[in-house]
C-alpha cells in the first residue's frame, strides 16, 4: 500500500489520463446536444420516421463494441474521412455507442412534460424555438444531466471498441489498464482503475442527486 503507483501514473502516463477525459468529455458534449434534439423529435413528433429513428438508436446499444470498431476501421480508412489512428475516431465511436443513454434519459423526462406548456408559451407570443429553449429545455435539465453523466461514465470505461482503434498517442485509461495487467504492471493498473472507479462513483452520485430532484423540476 502506498502512493508510488499514483506518482508513476503522473510521471509516466499523464497523457493516458488526459486522453480518457478529453475524449469522453467531447463525446458527452456531442451526446448531450444531439440526444436532446433527437429526444424531442421522438417524443413530440410521433411519426413513422420518429419511430424508425428510435429503433435505429438502439443498434449501437446491442452491437458488440469489437464489431463496431471493425466497421469503423473499414469505413474511416480512406480520404476524405481517414480517421484511423486519430483521437477523432475514438470520440466518434464513443459518441455513437453511448448516444442511446442520452436519448433514453432525456426522452423519459420529456414524456413527463406536457405539450400544453409549450403551447401556452407559443400562445403568449413566443416562437416554437424560443418556447423549446426557454421553457422545455430547463424542465428537461435533470434528464439531460443524468443522461450526460451516464454517457460519461460508460465512455471513460469503454474498452472493447477502443482496444482496436487506439494507437500509442491515443491510448486511454482502460486500454492502459488492460496492457499493464498483461505486462505485469499491476501497480499502475490498480492506480488507474482506482481513478476510474472514483470518477464513476462521483458521476453516479450526481445522477442520483438529479434523479431525486427530478420531481421538483415539474412543480
Amino acid at each position: 500500500f502506498g502512493l508510488n503507483s499514483y506518482a508513476r501514473v503522473i510521471k509516466e502516463v499523464p497523457d493516458v489520463v488526459f486522453n480518457t477525459f478529453s475524449y469522453s468529455l467531447a463525446a458527452t458534449l456531442l451526446i448531450t446536444l444531439a440526444g436532446g434534439l433527437m429526444s424531442y423529435v421522438i417524443v413530440r413528433r410521433e411519426s413513422k420516421w420518429a419511430g424508425f429513428l428510435d429503433a435505429v438508436l438502439m443498434v449501437p446499444y446491442v452491437v458488440p463494441g469489437v464489431v463496431m470498431a471493425i466497421g469503423f476501421l473499414l469505413t474511416f480508412n480512406k480520404a476524405p474521412l481517414d480517421l484511423v489512428g486519430t483521437g477523432a475516431i475514438i470520440v466518434l465511436i464513443l459518441f455513437i455507442r453511448r448516444l442511446p443513454y442520452g436519448v433514453r434519459a432525456t426522452s423519459a423526462v420529456l414524456r413527463q412534460i406536457k405539450p400544453s406548456i409549450e403551447e401556452a408559451a407559443i400562445g403568449l407570443g413566443a416562437t416554437p424555438a424560443k418556447a423549446f429553449f426557454a421553457v422545455t429545455v430547463p424542465l428537461m435539465m435533470p434528464g439531460i444531466v443524468a443522461g450526460a453523466m451516464m454517457s460519461f461514465i460508460t465512455a471513460i470505461n469503454e474498452l472493447s471498441s477502443t482496444l482496436l482503434l487506439y494507437t500509442a498517442p491515443t491510448t486511454t485509461m482502460p486500454v492502459k489498464v488492460y496492457s499493464a495487467v498483461l505486462d505485469g504492471e499491476f501497480g499502475i493498473a490498480a492506480a488507474l482503475s482506482t481513478l476510474l472507479l472514483a470518477c464513476s462513483g462521483l458521476c453516479v452520485y450526481v445522477v442520483l442527486r438529479f434523479s431525486q430532484s427530478k420531481e421538483a423540476a415539474f412543480v
